[in-house]
């Protein structure tokens, strides 16, 4: 009996020792996650804005702006939603009427160069790189929705069955952000030089299909990389909107799962 007994506790306390440890592990993920993107926030809001040249071997991160250009002539892809040459776009399809539920979402981008006219970058991001100033549009029913979007391009969710009116709730917001050929941009990040090709005119023939000398190159890898398109001030606000919430909701998992999981420890004594 003391045996059978032993064994129902230690059964009734098990799930409440695995719970505890899941929360705690759940708090800890989204407190990091949470902690790097106020560390993004403060980097964007802090870094100082300096010509091209400057940034470039710079041991500091740093803010450019620049025109963007395709790194090679055609190397540009189409938005879904606007249907505009860019280098990157991100774009959402969600239903207003089921508390914003996403319909079909995606993110596509290529490498890309800037210039201010002091020297050239090439920039090679990534999706979680990117922040894009967005413009919305609301529409109604499947068939308006197919004449707004290009179907071809959006194949991101083939399960998002856009052509099918009967499948899409009213009315519908299409959303969209791109970095197009000639916008001003802003990247923060550092610039590291590339090796010397060996020609001697540094000019920068602007919006010409030539190959002009890029003098260095700002990847994820070479630290922090913050490619944007709207304001430096609002996307450290976004960010770090974003860092607090995942940080409190985190620290809340945490504590939560570790109460449980010590109060379950306590329950063996």
């Amino acid at each position: 009996m003391l045996l059978g007994g032993s064994v129902l506790a230690v059964d009734g306390i098990l799930p409440g020792l695995f719970g505890g440890m899941a929360a705690t592990g759940v708090g800890l993920s989204l407190t990091i996650g949470g902690i790097k993107q106020l560390n993004r926030s403060w980097r964007i809001f802090t870094t100082d804005l300096v010509p091209i040249d400057e940034a470039v071997g710079s041991d500091e991160l740093v803010q450019i702006t620049g025109s963007v250009y395709p790194s090679q002539p055609g190397d540009t892809i189409i938005s879904p939603i606007h249907d505009q040459e860019c280098v990157a776009y991100k774009y959402k399809i969600r239903s207003q009427l089921n508390d914003g539920c996403p319909i079909d979402s995606g993110t596509e981008c290529r490498s890309f160069k800037i210039s201010d006219g002091t020297a050239e970058v090439l920039i090679t991001p990534t999706t979680e790189s990117l922040s894009l100033d967005t413009q919305k549009k609301t529409v109604t029913g499947g068939e308006e929705v197919s004449r707004e979007i290009n179907e071809e391009k959006i194949n991101v969710d083939p399960s998002a069955e856009i052509s099918d009116s009967g499948s899409i709730p009213n009315p519908i917001e299409l959303i969209e952000g791109t970095i197009s050929l000639g916008e001003q941009i802003t990247i923060v990040g550092r610039a590291n030089p590339t090796p010397k090709t060996g020609a001697e005119d540094t000019d920068i023939s602007v919006g010409a299909d030539t190959n002009t000398d890029v003098v260095a190159v700002m990847t994820p890898e070479t630290d922090h990389l913050n490619v944007m398109n709207e304001l430096t001030e609002t996307t450290a606000l976004k960010t770090g909107t974003v860092g607090t919430l995942f940080a409190i909701v985190g620290s809340v998992f945490t504590l939560g799962g570790l109460a449980i999981f010590i109060s379950a420890l306590g329950s063996l004594a």
